[in-house]
């Protein structure tokens, strides 16, 4: 019975071993939109102009308007700032030279030479993100941030398969989200950084799980309710082999 239960869990392992392994190495994805990516010379930063959201802190630049003049307020949910005189302000979505001129035309109402600048002291609504086999989650966004310092910040376990790298960019305008594979080993290994893009807000790496090491997992799930029953038949033989020797 127990080399029977022995063998049956053989079959079953090799089975899904083959399964896993086929799975694995076929659903490995390979996207070729370079040119969504790679600029020639390659920017110093990101490029794009930046947009105030929550929950981002902006601060008033008004020498001629004490009451406004270095006054800090971080964006609400709803996406309003409050200023006294000035009341409430939508202040998503603008950047920060339109969000000024606007209150600017605002603070013009109480004083006739008033200009207004409004500069960023909270960089916190823009991130990037890291998925897969890697320390996930979002990521603080700098405007200068490489594909090589996100991977290297996140981690690269080895159960990882950092020559499948890719990165994801959707569209903002609702379009199709550009897809990029990256040898990332390659990276590592050869210096080679044709493919050490910047990122942009929004974007997504994913270091996919290595084929052996998603092959491991699966073997491993397969085995957990069947190891009891072995263990189960393989008791009474031993306590059995402890009688005979003991006679």
């Amino acid at each position: 019975m127990l080399m029977m239960q022995t063998k049956n869990r053989t079959v079953i392992t090799l089975v899904i071993a083959a399964v896993t392994l086929g799975m694995a190495t076929g659903c490995a994805p390979h996207y070729t939109d370079y040119d969504s990516f790679i600029k020639t010379p390659r920017p110093i930063v990101g490029g794009k102009p930046y947009i105030i959201e929550p929950p981002d802190v902006i601060r008033l630049i008004s020498p001629n308007a004490p009451e406004l003049h270095n006054v800090s307020v971080q964006l609400r949910p709803d996406g309003y700032v409050t200023f006294y005189l000035l009341g409430d302000i939508f202040a998503a979505g603008k950047t920060p030279s339109q969000l000024g001129t606007e209150i600017e035309e605002k603070v013009m109402r109480f004083y006739q030479d008033a200009t207004v600048q409004v500069t960023m002291t909270g960089f916190r609504s823009k991130v990037y993100y890291m998925a897969g086999e890697t320390n996930m989650g979002p990521r603080p966004y700098t405007g200068r941030d490489t594909v090589l310092d996100a991977v290297l910040s996140a981690g690269v376990p080895r159960t990882s398969w950092p020559s499948k790298l890719y990165i994801l960019r959707p569209d903002e305008n609702g379009g199709a989200t550009k897809r990029m594979s990256i040898n990332f080993k390659d990276m590592i290994a050869k210096g080679d950084v044709t493919q050490n893009v910047v990122l942009e807000e929004g974007d997504i790496l994913v270091l996919p799980t290595h084929p052996l090491a998603a092959l491991g997992g699966a073997v491993q799930n397969l085995l957990m309710p069947v190891d009891p029953i072995i263990r189960a038949g393989r008791v009474p033989a031993e306590v059995s082999t402890l009688g005979t020797a003991g006679n």
